[in-house]
């Protein structure tokens, strides 16, 4: 009897010390959770400041059992010396940016200024101020400005390539545009260059239009497609301009009647830097047409091309009358 009364008495302690020992484990857990929750709770906070750009933090790494504070301020310091390695490149950048447009700036001036210089002269050796001329001697100048007129031309596209590939096209919409006066003062634009080829332009509208666009652009636009026109107007000495209006758009039709362009070569006619080479053609960029394609998307329009072998081609922009 004794010996089981003892015996259940070990037996009670040893059930009481195994669940006083539990509870202190749980007890114990208890707090190491919570110190872990603290400890998570307050690495996040340190994380979001991170999101906004503060890198340059230290946690306390005594007492961190798990490691946890050690790695992040390898992370942060890691991150940190990353941003500023980028920045330095930002700032490398943007120095190089500003010595590019410092560069075409000054580019623009340099060449056009001779340009357009050259051009002045042919005219006054056209018009005898310098004295009378033979129809050899005009004919020759004719070609030389011809030329020259292409050079600018060319100088032109090139820098407004790089312009709207590095600044993007801004548009400054003008309302209720008249877009007879405003082709009809393009067309006549042209006067001094086609007087002297024997060729003219002829216009064709039928109704009134008054329409939101950049006249500035667009006109650029309307330019390039005449230029190439007269240049490519090869069996007539006339380009007919037609003007036409649907509900919501208005079209332009620029016609030549020239040695027209092979199917193969419409398909490629608005890619950069591409050129048909024609015998007895002129030097040409390519960007011509490229830009103007750049420049009637923006207006939310597009450009087709028809053309026939032998016969002509017509160039049509079609646009939308009302611009948001």
């Amino acid at each position: 009897m004794k010996i089981f009364l003892f015996s259940s008495l070990i037996l009670v302690f040893i059930i009481v010390l195994t669940v006083s020992f539990l509870i202190m484990k749980l007890v114990q857990l208890t707090r190491e959770n919570s110190l872990i929750k603290e400890k998570i709770k307050f690495a996040k906070n340190k994380i979001n400041s991170a999101r906004y750009g503060n890198f340059q933090i230290k946690l306390n790494e005594k007492n961190d059992s798990l490691g946890l504070y050690k790695s992040l301020n390898n992370l942060f310091e890691s991150i940190y010396d990353r941003d500023l390695v980028i920045n330095e490149y930002r700032e490398k950048e943007k120095e190089n940016y500003n010595l590019k447009e410092e560069f075409i700036a000054a580019l623009t001036h340099d060449l056009k200024v001779p340009i357009i210089a050259q051009d002045k002269t042919f005219d006054l050796f056209l018009q005898d101020k310098f004295g009378g001329l033979s129809d050899i001697q005009k004919e020759v100048i004719l070609k030389l400005k011809e030329s020259n007129n292409d050079l600018y031309e060319m100088v032109n596209s090139i820098l407004e390539t790089y312009k709207i590939e590095h600044r993007g096209i801004e548009l400054k919409i003008e309302k209720e545009i008249n877009v007879e006066e405003f082709l009809i003062n393009c067309i006549n634009g042209f006067e001094n260059v086609i007087k002297p080829m024997g060729k003219e332009i002829h216009f064709h509208s039928k109704t009134p239009i008054a329409a939101d666009f950049d006249p500035f652009l667009i006109k650029r636009v309307i330019n390039n497609l005449i230029m190439n026109s007269i240049k490519h107007s090869t069996k007539t000495d006339k380009i007919d301009v037609h003007l036409n209006k649907t509900a919501d758009n208005f079209s332009i039709d620029i016609i030549d009647y020239g040695e027209g362009i092979d199917e193969e070569n419409i398909k490629k006619i608005f890619n950069k830097y591409y050129s048909i080479t024609n015998k007895g053609a002129r030097v040409s960029t390519g960007l011509g047409l490229y830009l103007s394609n750049k420049i009637v998307k923006k207006h939310k329009g597009s450009i087709e091309v028809e053309s026939k072998k032998n016969e002509g081609s017509i160039f049509r922009i079609i646009l939308p009358i009302k611009q948001n």
